[in-house]
């Protein structure tokens, strides 16, 4: 079932004229180290890099959009309702207008659950509280929920005060070096013998992201890196978004520290190379991991992320600028029988949200989707450019794919999804009908 909501924003005639305004504001998220890391149930022994809010807000004039990117594992149902609260009060934005999406840096806390009820008895995801008890009523961490919304406000005050004109720019690159899918198909017979190390992992002595084992087949993987420039008159970057398909578990699980994992570092070093701000948006990374893992990784992705986003800059093309449009839906998502213990429920509720700019759309699913569920959407999209975004507006299902996806297993479609089989494939139909009913194909 897809109910979609009335509530949109935009004229629906393409114009491809219209004045854009674009502004950025950034702020420390970095919650006390007495907080509990939800991979070991202690303490954070130490910040090895901070965690931000990054805030983009676009206006064509008659209506601001914002965008909100969080350095945190997700961008749950309450968080998200409660930062929308709180910016949409503070900059009179329409909530309608309001994208909440995280980066899924696993090196820092989930977003905090301020009230219940969103996902009937569930609260807490059971990552979160595996190895401590939710930490609501823990002073530290009770102090960096208010922290959290305070300085998201802070940011989108900065970004609001900076609006200034802007073209909008897009180029594209190949990041597949840094990327590999960690769902291989194994072949189902004919294999006699394995070579495969005793203790194979990724800790392994012997580990070679590079080479496929048990005689598997390579899975799915999107290798593009989209670049969205918001430029000034003098052509030069106020703010890229860049949006790109890989896990942020570099850091983790090689270390306990707070972190913002490689997109922190990726961002710092694309901001050096093309000079004004970024924002780094995660696509369907649900079955994907960086190629290494590590700082010394991290360091090298973020150089290498960044030599690919000045090329995908300096070949970018400028698109029509056309009056932003930002559209939501509801879907109701069945459960399984691990999730219906869970919530006590059939169905949750989850989000799908779309903006456009032009030729350009971004849309949003909740939870972590897999490859193939941007690919559908893409395949099917109305628009010449499409950036799928995960964990965004709410955590759905958790892992989402099409169906089929339950069948072959894996921690992904296992432990890790509350969702039936058919989940992926209602919030596939619910972009895809956001993005028919939002395009503006000019005549």
């Amino acid at each position: 079932m897809i109910a979609l909501l009335v509530q949109c924003t935009g004229v629906f005639a393409f114009s491809g004229n219209v004045a854009l305004s674009v502004g950025y504001g950034e702020k420390d998220i970095t919650p006390d180290i007495a907080v509990k890391n939800w991979v070991t149930g202690k303490a954070y022994p130490k910040v090895n890099d901070p965690l931000l809010t990054r805030v983009v807000v676009i206006s064509d004039g008659a209506a601001k959009s914002v965008i909100v990117s969080l350095d945190l594992v997700d961008a749950g149902e309450s968080a998200t309702h409660e930062i929308r609260k709180a910016v949409g009060s503070a900059l009179g934005v329409s909530e309608n207008n309001i994208m909440v999406t995280a980066t899924h840096t696993h090196s820092a806390p989930w977003a905090p659950v301020y009230k219940k009820g969103y996902r009937g008895l569930e609260a807490d995801t059971w990552w979160a509280i595996r190895y401590v008890p939710a930490q609501n009523d823990h002073p530290p961490f009770k102090k960096w929920m208010q922290k959290l919304l305070d300085n998201v406000v802070l940011a989108a005050r900065e970004a609001n005060s900076r609006l200034q004109p802007a073209t909008i720019w897009i180029g594209k690159a190949d990041i597949s070096a840094y990327a590999n899918n960690r769902r291989p198909v194994k072949p189902k017979w004919g294999v006699l013998q394995n070579s495969l190390p005793k203790g194979y992992s990724v800790k392994h002595e012997a580990y070679n992201p590079d080479v496929l084992t048990d005689g598997s087949n390579y899975g799915p993987m999107d290798r593009t890196m989209s670049l969205v420039s918001f430029r000034d008159a003098a052509g030069k970057n106020i703010v890229s978004l860049y949006h790109m398909s890989v896990h942020s578990v570099s850091i983790y699980p090689y270390s306990d520290e707070i972190s913002a994992d490689w997109p922190g570092e990726a961002t710092k070093q694309v901001q050096a190379t093309l000079g004004g701000k970024a924002v780094f948006l995660q696509g369907a990374a649900g079955d994907i991991n960086p190629w290494r893992r590590g700082r010394e990784a991290v360091n090298e992705m973020g150089v290498g992320v960044a030599k690919r986003a000045r090329g995908a800059f300096d070949f970018s093309v400028q698109l029509a600028a056309d009056s932003v449009v930002v559209r939501r839906a509801r879907a109701a998502l069945p459960l399984d029988e691990t999730g219906k213990k869970r919530t006590g429920e059939d169905l949750v509720m989850a989000e799908v949200q779309a903006l456009s700019i032009g030729p350009l759309a971004i849309v949003t699913l909740p939870g972590e989707p897999l490859t193939d569920m941007g690919t559908a959407i893409r395949n099917r999209s109305p628009f010449p450019h499409t950036l799928v975004l995960g964990y965004s507006n709410g955590n759905g299902v958790h892992y989402v794919a099409p169906p089929g996806e339950k069948a072959k297993g894996g921690y992904e479609m296992e432990s890790g999804t509350v969702g039936a089989d058919d989940a992926g494939l209602i919030l596939i139909e619910a972009a895809v009908r956001l993005l028919n009913e939002t395009v503006r194909i000019p005549n």
